[in-house]
């Protein structure tokens, strides 16, 4: 990724965090509204790994081994995403099932869709997620037989520390008894963690040519 795109990408995980704080200063957003766009991230993480995998395969003329890889990351990652979505929305936000196991993540992503004010964030949100899998799609070489198991790999790790991060985080929003400042804490642990990233994948790149 040129270094343009670069900044461009620290820019809109910078819009998105700012915005979110904006809304809990601004607009009263409660603690669950934070959880629930964070955890929206991965669901945007998940679909552009997906689309990565197809992509990867396409370049290698690997057309089933990537729809398989496809399919078995669907169906894990987005069942660790249901459950990681169905703990927040019942723990955090109070939204209980009422006819069907799906109803908590439906209702708490409902809630999300109805701010006018948070479809910025999440277009921040996939703005960045876009521009991430863009670098990561230049990065790989399409000769590389395991390269789509890569792909299919590499969004756990980061999807693991924010579950952990994001039940921590609703567990202290309780019990400091200050919405606001909880809320505003998780932002700013999320911004720091997304720039660590950022500037890890940016040193790999720089690292690339030179062991290549």
């Amino acid at each position: 990724m040129n270094a343009p795109a670069r900044r461009l990408q620290l820019a809109a995980s910078v819009v998105s965090a700012a915005i979110i704080a904006a809304g809990v200063l601004l607009f009263d957003w409660p603690p669950f509204t934070v959880l629930a766009f964070y955890w929206l991230e991965n669901v945007v993480i998940g679909g552009f790994t997906v689309a990565r995998i197809l992509t990867l395969g396409a370049r290698s003329e690997r057309y089933v081994a990537a729809l398989a890889y496809a399919v078995v990351f669907i169906v894990h990652y987005g069942l660790f995403c249901f459950v990681h979505g169905s703990l927040l929305a019942t723990m955090f936000g109070g939204i209980q099932s009422t006819q069907h196991a799906a109803d908590p993540v439906l209702l708490m992503v409902g809630r999300v869709a109805s701010d006018g004010y948070g479809a910025l964030v999440v277009a921040a949100i996939v703005a960045a997620t876009e521009l991430d899998s863009r670098r990561a799609l230049a990065a790989a070489d399409p000769d590389d037989a395991a390269a789509i198991n890569v792909a299919m790999r590499e969004p756990y790790g980061r999807i693991v520390v924010l579950h952990l991060v994001l039940l921590l985080g609703g567990f202290v929003m309780q019990a400091l008894q200050l919405p606001t400042v909880a809320a505003l804490m998780l932002v700013a642990f999320k911004l720091v963690h997304d720039v660590r990233l950022w500037r890890r994948a940016g040193a790999q790149a720089a690292a690339r040519p030179a062991g290549g």
